[in-house]
C-alpha cells in the first residue's frame, strides 16, 4: 500500500486531543517553548512521529491550529491532536483566540418576523 497515511495511523486512532483544556480552538495560537531542544525532546519521547517534529519546526513562528494544519495538508482535527501531544509533553504553549468568540445570536420572535412579512406584503 503505497497511499497517502491515514489520518488515524498519525494520531493513533485518538480524534480529540489528550489532557486538561482539551478544546483547542482552531484560532489557538501555538509556539515552541525557546528552552525546548527538538532533537533531545525527539530522543526523550520516541513515540513523537514526523508530524510532530514538523509542527515544531513551523511553530518557531507563532502560527494558528488553522494555519499549521495548512502548512502541513494535514486535516484540522489530526493538528489538534498533534498539537495537544506537544502540550502535555511542555513542547509548545498554546494561546487562547486572540479574538473573543461572538455570542450566539439571540432567536427572534415569531410574531415580529409575521409583522415584517405583512410589512412587506403591503408594499406590492
Amino acid at each position: 500500500m503505497s497511499g497517502p497515511v491515514r489520518p488515524y495511523v498519525i494520531t493513533g486512532g485518538r480524534s480529540r486531543p489528550s489532557g486538561p483544556d482539551q478544546e483547542l480552538a482552531l484560532e489557538s495560537l501555538i509556539s515552541v517553548d525557546p528552552a525546548v531542544l527538538i532533537d533531545e525532546l525527539l530522543q526523550r519521547q520516541p513515540g513523537l512521529n514526523r508530524e510532530h517534529r514538523r509542527i515544531l519546526l513551523l511553530c518557531r513562528e507563532l502560527l494558528s491550529i488553522a494555519e499549521v494544519a495548512a502548512h502541513l495538508g494535514l486535516p484540522l482535527a489530526v493538528v489538534k491532536v498533534l498539537v495537544g501531544d506537544l502540550r502535555d509533553l511542555g513542547a509548545v504553549q498554546v494561546l487562547p483566540p486572540a479574538v473573543p468568540p461572538v455570542p450566539q445570536a439571540k432567536r427572534l420572535p415569531a410574531t415580529l418576523l409575521e409583522e415584517v412579512l405583512v410589512g412587506l406584503r403591503q408594499l406590492r
